[in-house]
């Protein structure tokens, strides 16, 4: 236990093993694909129409998302995204600390940020011309070679990121 933990009305995070290996690519795999859908209903929504896309981004994930844009938050200027959302659920599923909940928090909204110009950049080209770029970074995320727990998510993360910021020039 931490000292921030004994500071804390609530109990330490369940779970202080780490995550596998295996564990890690799946987190970071999961949450590109879901920074993707997150993306895709933006782009979506501020075009007022559903882009070829999005059901290219679901076919390459083999899911769909249940992500739904909230305009008010939009207003508010608050995290569209729910970025800090998916960094506390992956934190919680790793036994990470603050710090690196941090850190991983950082490293989701940079890709993010990296897909939003992937994404937003290509809307109106077709599904697979819009979704590669970000798609190819689902690769990298997956192939990288990392360790395991929250640092390994945030290894791979990273990955993705310098790959889709390269393609974004």
């Amino acid at each position: 236990m931490t000292g921030i933990d004994r500071l804390s009305g609530s109990s330490p995070l369940a779970g202080t093993t780490a995550a596998t290996n295996g564990d890690a690519k799946s987190l970071a795999t999961n949450a590109v694909g879901e920074i993707g859908h997150r993306v895709l209903a933006w782009v979506d929504a501020s075009t007022r129409t559903t882009s070829a896309g999005t059901g290219a981004w679901s076919d390459a994930t083999g899911r769909a998302s249940n992500f739904t844009p909230d305009k008010g938050e939009l207003r508010r200027g608050g995290d569209v995204y729910d970025v800090r959302g998916m960094a506390r659920d992956i934190a919680g599923a790793t036994g990470a600390t603050p710090t690196q909940e941090g850190e991983l928090h950082r490293a989701l909204e940079n890709f993010t940020r990296a897909s939003v110009v992937q994404l937003a950049g290509l809307a109106g080209a077709s599904g697979d011309r819009q979704i590669a770029g970000v798609r190819s970074a689902l690769d990298v995320a997956a192939g990288t070679h990392s360790g395991s727990g929250v640092e390994g998510v945030i290894d791979r993360l990273q990955a993705a990121t310098a790959h889709l910021s390269a393609l974004n020039g």
